[in-house]
């Protein structure tokens, strides 16, 4: 059983502070020890965003007026937790950013509330541990399984309402969905893994059932985690159970987006994020223009749909069949290097990256492991930072470059976009575009090792 509360103490001096003035209205501070940036935001889906400056010992303090009932993000660094604040609360916390989550402790108005949620979201991180042994059962003994962990989770929520006054409707649903949408979202990826499977196994009728509980139409709630996670993996089986052609799969799902979700701008971010993502796992797939041609019938956004036309214009360079052209490189020796000579009577894979649109701990984990599984295969990874000569972590220096000022190949991949490209021994493009995350990206380097 989860606890409630944590009991614990912190004693913060924040200076300058009027406490008669704070009491009037909703503050939110606390410290953070290591710190790995000078600043705390706070923020909700409209149009609320804050930036709170850290006080030389580290703390800080926001307080505000006309403040609105709901749940909101803080985040520090690359990390990011939710709290739920109402009108004249006073809530503190205190977290090590070297174990951000399992240190974050509230005190104050609604320091109760909080940490059951830092503990829901605790707890479902060892759940997921579970979920992704259930999903190799068969469906008799995986909706036992979830079942079981749905009913101790409604016992939680049940217990916290019995033993709490003045409950707020408001904040019960939020638990609720902090508790059980990641049951829920995990019935949606065991529905989707057999739709996709060769022999799906035929779910009974009862299967989607929880559904009738769930209020699908909270846009506002799109940042929260465990809604997010719910709502994409449903949207997908939505277009698996029409069973309409799985060819048009992608362009179905961007439909049901567009039907099912009513913010403009969150389904125009939805839209977006899909054929970008389905783009890099099938950069060849044979609807790619048909995908491409929905979008921008759909999509509202004119920054969005730049970026996917430049995404296209991209794919018309450095066709399958044709040589690659010839343009230098900046070894980190500085040396000016030329890619004709580099790759001479060698089977290549040329990366093309900006660390701005791909983390470095996702490139180079994929990178070293084709690597070591294609050691006869030439590997160089061309760096696209305009703004500094900046490397990508965790993979060896000798095989990164970067570019000169200028550079005909920012063309390239002008949509800054990780592209990857397969050059045979005689220099000609056998995959003008592919990625990193492509299923068939291990299959597409092995045919280029068997190329002649």
């Amino acid at each position: 059983m989860i606890k409630y509360i944590v009991p614990f103490l912190i004693f913060i001096l924040f200076i300058g502070c009027n406490e008669r003035e704070i009491s009037k209205k909703t503050s939110f501070g606390g410290k953070i020890i290591n710190p790995k940036c000078s600043y705390v935001t706070l923020s909700n889906n409209s149009n609320f965003n804050d930036t709170i400056y850290l006080k030389k010992d580290n703390s800080f303090l926001g307080s505000y007026n006309k403040f609105k009932k709901g749940l909101y993000m803080f985040k520090h660094g690359p990390e990011h937790q939710y709290v739920y604040l109402e009108p004249n609360d006073s809530l503190l916390f205190r977290l090590n950013t070297w174990n951000f989550d399992e240190s974050l402790v509230f005190s104050g108005e609604k320091a109760e509330v909080n940490n059951l949620l830092i503990e829901a979201f605790l707890q479902n991180e060892l759940d997921e541990k579970s979920f992704s042994k259930f999903h190799n059962l068969n469906q008799r003994n995986f909706l036992k399984k979830t079942d079981s962990i749905k009913r101790l989770k409604e016992t939680i929520i049940n217990d916290y309402k019995n033993s709490t006054n003045n409950v707020s409707k408001e904040y019960i649903d939020i638990l609720k969905i902090a508790l059980l949408y990641p049951v829920y979202t995990n019935s949606e990826k065991y529905a989707i893994k057999n739709f996709s499977s060769e022999k799906p196994e035929i779910l009974v009728d009862s299967y989607f059932d929880y559904r009738k509980d769930i209020d699908s139409t909270k846009d506002s709630l799109i940042f929260f985690g465990p809604y997010y996670n719910y709502i994409v993996n449903k949207l997908y089986n939505d277009v698996y159970l029409k069973k309409d052609n799985k060819d048009n799969f992608t362009i179905n799902l961007l439909n049901n987006i567009n039907s099912s979700i009513s913010s403009e701008e969150i389904k125009n971010k939805f839209l977006y994020n899909t054929v970008i993502q389905h783009f890099f796992k099938e950069p060849n797939h044979k609807n790619i223009n048909k995908m491409f041609f929905n979008f921008f019938k759909l999509n509202s956004d004119i920054e969005q749909k730049k970026n996917v036309q430049r995404l296209i214009n991209d794919l018309k360079l450095l066709k399958e069949e044709e040589p690659l052209p010839s343009f230098d490189l900046v070894a980190a020796t500085g040396n000016i290097k030329n890619i004709s000579k580099l790759i001479k009577g060698k089977n290549t894979v040329i990366l093309f990256k900006d660390y701005k649109y791909a983390s470095d701990e996702w490139i180079a984990s994929r990178t070293n492991y084709l690597m070591k599984k294609n050691t006869d295969v030439t590997f160089i990874i061309i760096n696209l930072c305009a703004t500094s000569k900046r490397y990508t972590k965790k993979i060896a220096i000798k095989y990164q470059y970067t570019l000169p000022n200028k550079s005909k190949v920012c063309s390239f991949s002008s949509s800054s976009f990780p592209r990857v490209i397969l050059v045979n021994k005689k220099g000609i493009i056998k995959n003008g575009y592919t990625s990193l995350s492509s299923k068939e990206i291990e299959s597409q380097i092995s045919n280029l090792r068997n190329s002649k």
